[in-house]
């Protein structure tokens, strides 16, 4: 098990190990790390995992981004806290396909983890940009929520 405030290192050095590389990022061996990361315990009351993705303008540049997401719940004596969020964001050229596309879902909205991760692999807003598109980039935060 470990501590939160050492989820992002874990997570960067399982990318390192699996020779991600983040200059040409792709994005199944990143999500393979993503997976492998859920089945690490976390020292909080509850974690959930989301997928989202989304088209949107920065500084008058389009992109589209996937993002993998583990969420940290913390409770003090059983009452909510806080929340701390680690996101792999994976950022893509926005395209008009890419526009179309704009999903969440959560661990919470199925009945395991395997669950989810089919959902997941089975969405269209997962598999065409994966399958279709050249990732730009990626990134890896962790902050209060």
């Amino acid at each position: 098990m470990i501590k939160s405030n050492m989820a992002k290192q874990t997570l960067e050095e399982m990318l390192k190990k699996a020779n991600v590389r983040f200059n040409k990022p792709d994005c199944l061996e990143i999500w393979g790390v993503f997976k492998k990361f859920s089945n690490i315990k976390v020292k909080c009351s509850d974690d959930a995992m989301l997928f989202q993705c989304e088209s949107y303008n920065f500084r008058g540049e389009e992109f589209f981004t996937l993002g993998y997401v583990r969420q940290f719940i913390f409770e003090i004596d059983g009452e909510y806290d806080y929340m701390e969020q680690l996101e792999i964001t994976i950022f893509f050229k926005s395209n008009q396909e890419l526009k179309g596309f704009e999903t969440s879902v959560w661990t919470y909205d199925c009945n395991s983890k395997n669950e989810f991760f089919n959902l997941v692999e089975n969405m269209k807003e997962f598999k065409i940009p994966i399958e279709k598109y050249t990732p730009i980039q990626f990134i890896i935060e962790q902050e209060e929520v």
